[in-house]
């Protein structure tokens, strides 16, 4: 029995999602905000999840390996002695409490689990009174369990909440305020966290997607370099460049050329085609081109990932990549009338590029940071260019851009403008 609490306990901590159906759907509390949050926790595949789980930790050694050092070390019990210690994480589980969500309930539900001393709630006035009560690894444990979300279910009903229930928008601003900041910030300063920090990065687990849906949704700037040796990561070196532009105007252009444009429509549906999914297959199969995505990998680039990422967009087959690798919100817009295609629709997202300060902050990774540094030296080298004048000679590479640029699809513009954003030329 201890064992499986200690699972559900550890599940929870790390972002794997309760194991435990019970606090999902019988959160203790009652009144509107308890019920958006409620809704929000029954779209969670609970059992789909747990099953995951449990076969990762029956058959992955890695899982395994983890899951003991979790459990016989008292790294988890640190971690929430020093989180619930945080001033401003108490003011939030003072303002659910007083919203009606029995937070103070849940959390010493865990606790009593690591034999820490129960907290006991402020007497604060209560708005409502509720009655108590396989393989692959930890990057393959979580890649399987986040396949089970349907995100399009939690984008439709946060947008729902946003425009219908108060106590929800007050939730959200409470988690915008600088109090969730300073909890965000002081909660990468405990060293047990950035242990287990460490220790999923490590396993190759993607840490950037939490951070830039915080940032997204919230505004909340997660500490990207914080203590205990936790180095940047090219990714994160580039989301820099990213928060400099204004994601309502990128998204509000983006939207008015696919519900306007004839010709971007137009490309867009090509990428779905078994055409154009030969034509991608082609060009891949090039010695040219695994040339490039081994090259980029040693630039510190993780090419493979997004290639992996666009095959599962458009509807492809897995991306193998070579052997020697290792291992919206939508803006309410009317629909508009406009022309020009994929190339207009790239010179009006240029226009909002601030180009000065995405220059200025270029110049100054460079000096700053290796991982960028780096990557732009092997972006400039002669080998790089070798490798791109051998593989744009191939007819497969000519034949895929020249049928995509027919469909209004310009590959080579939108490889030239990630580059722009990140202050490459």
């Amino acid at each position: 029995m201890r064992s499986t609490l200690a699972l559900f306990a550890v599940l929870a901590i790390i972002g794997l999602g309760q194991a435990h159906g019970s606090l999902i759907q019988e959160l203790p509390g009652e009144g509107p905000l308890h019920d958006d949050i409620v809704d929000i926790l029954k779209l969670v595949p609970t059992k789909k999840i747990t099953k995951i789980a449990l076969e990762y930790l029956a058959k992955d050694p890695e899982v395994q390996a983890a899951f003991r050092y979790l459990t016989t070390t008292t790294i988890i019990k640190d971690f929430l002695i020093d989180f619930e210690a945080i001033p401003e994480v108490i003011n939030l589980l003072n303002y659910l409490q007083r919203e009606g969500v029995d937070i103070y309930t849940v959390l010493n539900s865990v606790n009593k689990i690591f034999d820490i001393e129960e907290i006991v709630p402020p007497p604060v006035p209560y708005a409502y009174i509720a009655v108590m009560k396989k393989t692959g690894g930890l990057k393959g444990l979580f890649k399987d369990i986040m396949k089970q979300f349907k995100y399009d279910d939690y984008i439709t009903i946060y947008v729902k909440k946003m425009k219908t229930s108060p106590a929800f928008v007050g939730f959200i601003d409470q988690l915008k305020s600088d109090n969730f900041q300073q909890v965000v910030n002081k909660v990468f300063e405990i060293k047990s966290f950035q242990t287990i920090l460490n220790g999923l990065k490590n396993s190759g687990v993607n840490l950037r997607i939490v951070a830039d849906i915080m940032f997204i949704v919230l505004g909340i700037d997660v500490p990207s370099q914080p203590s205990y040796g936790f180095e940047r990561t090219l990714e994160e070196e580039f989301f820099d460049f990213w928060k400099l532009i204004s994601l309502e105007k990128f998204l509000e252009i983006i939207l008015t050329y696919f519900e306007g444009d004839q010709e971007v429509q137009n490309a867009m549906q090509f990428m779905y085609t078994s055409e154009f999914h030969i034509l991608v297959r082609a060009v891949e199969a090039l010695k040219e081109h695994q040339a490039l995505v081994m090259y980029m990998h040693k630039a510190g680039f993780n090419m493979a990932k997004y290639i992996q990422s666009f095959h599962e967009t458009v509807g492809m087959e897995d991306y193998v990549p070579p052997k020697e690798i290792e291992n919206i919100f939508r803006s309410e817009i009317g629909v508009q009338k406009v022309g020009g295609g994929m190339k207009a629709m790239l010179e009006d997202l240029s226009t909002i590029l601030p180009l000065a300060e995405i220059n200025n902050l270029h110049q100054e990774k460079l000096r700053t940071s290796k991982s960028f540094s780096y990557f732009i030296e092997m972006l400039k080298a002669p080998k790089m260019q070798k490798i791109i004048v051998k593989l744009t000679k191939q007819e497969a590479y000519k034949e895929l851009n020249r049928r995509s640029e027919e469909k209004g699809l310009l590959l080579e513009d939108l490889t030239k403008f990630f580059f722009r954003t990140i202050g490459f030329n």
